[in-house]
């Protein structure tokens, strides 16, 4: 039958008087309401790698005027749960609620967000768990391959290539005062969003807001200018040695756009068939047919301050780690060429039946509004993506394709046991690769 189309929920703003962007999203089907405040900066703002992340962890743990446990409990009589955390491009605090409850949890907020509590022991309890929690991940050859390659490909001084958690080295000298400084110089509502969805309207979250928009105030944060280091040559292998490891992990890809860039949703459509899902290309080779992995795909970044990456992904048993890394460089190689008509119907026919019953959900519907607010789109972006795909042909897609997925351009990543696989690697034809310890460190 005829495909769904997808409409846009009817979407209100407001702004505030201190200068926070509010978008919203009326939805009387629960009782509930959600909202994200989003500051911008979060990791792009350390100058001590992991600052941001550290300061979210101790805003849950307390105020002037509440211990960890009686903010603990006050939150949860109102029914509620606040989260805070810090990515590489923003600090976010998220807060679900009853819609009945509303203005006392957004007072809550309010005081957690003026007045916390600077605890020297919950500082030092959350520093030696995050350094711990840092040193337990080096033994997790899946995050060891993202840090690697992502500290690889961007340059270990960009807030894209550390980990936004920091490295064992910053988060053992930071200190208390590293928080307060970066309080008092970034937590502004000057360019902050706020995203709500649920059983309330612009009017009453207005109200609720009036004495926050009253209290907190502050000029624009100017945002510190990175230098991209240049990306080693494509077609390069960097290895790190997990002994007696029973699997590879294998990270491939490269930098592309950013997310604001125009032909980032159509490198995302083209994606799709690939390694968009167990229907696509990735899957369906190294997972249903070699039977060599549970998983495998690839993905594009939403990176809106610098370049996205694309990256391949999977993790297969480790005697296999040659084969599975040349049929993922055959399937890459070959993506343009052997696209068909057949792939852009799929591709066509999945998206826009996804996109009909993706935004139900309050969750998902935040989500449509943290990327709206983010990036100065319009009300009804997915709409007009939609047409976009709906205009794209065969030639299209490949024209993509080749321009955003060359692989000579790509920088491949494997985690597993040296003793087995270092030697079988330099088959593959890239040279030797070049080790790197766990952190992501070059070898000498």
């Amino acid at each position: 039958g005829e495909l769904p189309v997808f409409r846009s929920p009817q979407i209100w703003s407001h702004s505030l008087p201190n200068g926070i962007e509010v978008l919203g999203i009326e939805d009387s089907e629960l009782p509930l309401v959600t909202f994200n405040l989003v500051l911008p900066g979060g990791g792009w703002l350390d100058e001590r790698p992991g600052t941001a992340s550290l300061l979210a962890g101790l805003f849950t743990q307390g105020t002037t005027d509440r211990t960890p446990a009686e903010l603990e409990e006050a939150i949860g009589l109102l029914g509620a749960n606040v989260s805070v955390s810090a990515s590489a491009e923003s600090f976010t605090i998220s807060v679900d609620t009853l819609a009945r409850n509303l203005e006392a949890t957004v007072d809550l907020v309010e005081e957690m967000l003026l007045e916390p509590r600077w605890d020297s022991v919950e500082f030092e309890r959350l520093r030696s768990a995050t350094e711990a929690s840092i040193i337990a991940a080096e033994g997790d050859a899946g995050t060891v391959a993202s840090n690697a390659w992502r500290r690889v490909v961007y340059g270990s001084e960009h807030p894209f290539g550390r980990p936004s958690a920091g490295t064992r080295e910053s988060i053992a000298a930071m200190t208390l005062d590293d928080l307060k400084d970066w309080y008092a110089s970034n937590m502004t509502p000057a360019g902050a969003r706020l995203q709500v969805v649920g059983d309330v309207d612009g009017e009453r979250i207005a109200k609720a807001l009036a004495g926050l928009a009253k209290r907190w105030t502050g000029d624009p944060v100017a945002m510190p200018e990175y230098e991209l280091a240049s990306p080693p040559d494509g077609q390069t292998v960097f290895f790190v040695d997990i002994p007696g490891a029973k699997q590879s992990v294998i990270d491939v890809g490269k930098r592309v756009v950013p997310a604001t860039d125009p032909d980032w949703v159509r490198l995302n459509y083209a994606n799709q068939r690939l390694g968009g899902g167990s229907s696509a290309r990735l899957f369906q080779l190294l997972r249903i047919e070699k039977g060599y992995t549970y998983g495998a795909g690839s993905y594009v970044g939403d990176n809106t301050m610098g370049a996205s990456p694309w990256l391949a992904y999977t993790s297969v048993r480790a005697n296999v780690t040659l084969e599975s890394m040349e049929l993922m460089r055959e399937q890459i190689n070959d993506y343009a060429s052997t696209f068909v008509d057949d792939d852009t119907s799929v591709t066509k026919n999945q998206v826009i039946k996804r996109n009909a019953r993706a935004y139900e959900t309050p969750a998902s519907k935040l989500r449509l509004l943290d990327r709206i607010a983010l990036q100065g789109l319009p009300h009804d972006i997915v709409e007009r993506e939609t047409a976009v795909l709906q205009t794209m042909s065969t030639e299209d897609f490949r024209e993509v394709i080749t321009e955003h997925m060359d692989e000579s351009e790509m920088i491949w990543v494997v985690v597993g046991d040296g003793a087995t696989q270092r030697e079988r690697i330099k088959d593959f034809g890239y040279g030797e690769p070049v080790e790197l310890d766990r952190q992501g460190n070059p070898l000498m």
